[in-house]
């Protein structure tokens, strides 16, 4: 029984990895993942502890325990504890790892593959800076590095994000995503160069408790993305922070802004090189923004080299690229360097007339006339 069980396993597994993106766009999309969404964000939101964890250690005590029986030759032993192990692979691919195969962002939107040349991006530059300014808070004190995250601003994040995925995919209903985000011993993620998570099988967002509030608001759109089902490095970023441009809360709106400024930055860089016509405008629109924009960045850094290990960097970064290269991932932990172009032609798109959320909230902010909350 145990040993075709776990044949069964492996098969089962064997064909979700084979998947055409046809099929993940939708009977995976549309019929798996809703409930899967509604049933895991009820159960985060509801426990008081990380799911993760407590499901992490029941796992292993079943596996010890099975390993172990007394009563069960030690062939049966063997296949009983290879079925708990094998099982982790489809339950994955059904729960997470599908979505490394969905049709890309760009290709939902419909958006070119090209980044737009420098004038767009200027202009994206620009309204990225009006949203910045007039949703910027008024003191230091919401930005500092002691400052307490607030949970409803991530609640009012998952539901930007739960609206911007309904968006592209045209969902009848958005997913329910969890408001609950769990925060994690300072300085365990930060340590390796990375500043949030979130568990594959529960799909339960996880930042460093090392976090600023904006950066923390910042990751939390990021992981969130990924708990809609979006994998893929730039595109879950590219979303997330669409998202958050369109978030009636200003808190988020803030953070994704000051995101996407960073993202815009350098592809600016990269497209105008030492240009010091480009350096003199660049400085002159960084200079429209409010001093507490600066602050926030500076509370990032300081969190960031506080608890960064360069050892532990280089190898979470290696690990991490091998992980994503094995899910079809082909650039690797490089991935995340797509997201500055997908932004850019999302927004570009909106100069075009599209109507999507990121789009009206930008105008409405713009037409603020940059009045500071």
């Amino acid at each position: 029984m145990p040993w075709a069980l776990l044949a069964g396993l492996a098969a089962a597994w064997a064909a979700l990895r084979m998947l055409p993106a046809g099929w993940i766009d939708g009977p995976w999309a549309a019929g798996v993942l809703p409930p899967l969404s509604a049933a895991s964000a009820a159960w985060i939101d509801a426990s008081p502890v990380s799911l993760t964890l407590v499901g992490a250690i029941a796992w292993l005590v079943v596996v010890a325990i099975v390993a172990t029986r007394p009563t069960l030759a030690r062939a049966s032993r063997l296949a009983w504890a290879l079925v708990l192990v094998t099982a982790l692979g489809p339950t994955f691919e059904l729960a997470w790892g599908l979505g490394y195969r969905r049709t890309p962002l760009e290709a939902q939107l419909a958006l070119g593959a090209a980044a737009p040349t420098a004038e767009p991006t200027w202009a994206a530059l620009d309204r990225l800076l009006e949203v910045a300014i007039v949703s910027a808070p008024t003191t230091s004190d919401a930005v500092a590095l002691d400052t307490a995250w607030r949970d409803d601003a991530f609640a009012a994040a998952a539901a930007c994000v739960a609206a911007a995925d309904a968006f592209v995919l045209r969902r009848g209903a958005p997913l329910r995503l969890p408001e609950r985000v769990r925060s994690l011993p300072a300085g365990l993620l930060l340590a390796g160069g990375f500043a949030g998570f979130q568990s594959p099988w529960w799909r339960e967002p996880h930042l460093d408790g090392g976090l600023p509030p904006v950066a923390a608001t910042s990751v939390a759109l990021h992981e969130l993305a990924h708990a809609a089902g979006w994998a893929r490095e730039a595109e879950t970023d590219a979303l997330a922070t669409l998202a958050g441009l369109a978030c009636a809360e200003p808190d988020v709106r803030f953070a994704a802004a000051l995101h996407a400024l960073l993202l815009v930055r350098a592809e600016l860089a990269r497209v105008a090189g030492d240009d010091p016509a480009w350096r003199a405008r660049l400085d002159a629109a960084w200079a429209r923004l409010p001093a507490v924009a600066g602050e926030a960045w500076a509370a990032s850094r300081a969190a960031s080299e506080r608890y960064r290990s360069t050892t532990a960097e280089r190898a979470a970064a290696a690990v991490y690229d091998g992980y994503l290269r094995t899910q079809g991932v082909e650039a690797g932990i490089a991935d995340y360097g797509r997201a500055g172009v997908l932004l850019l032609n999302a927004l570009a798109a909106c100069a075009e007339g599209a109507s999507a959320p990121w789009c009206a909230q930008a105008a409405s902010t713009s037409a603020a006339g940059g009045a500071s909350r």
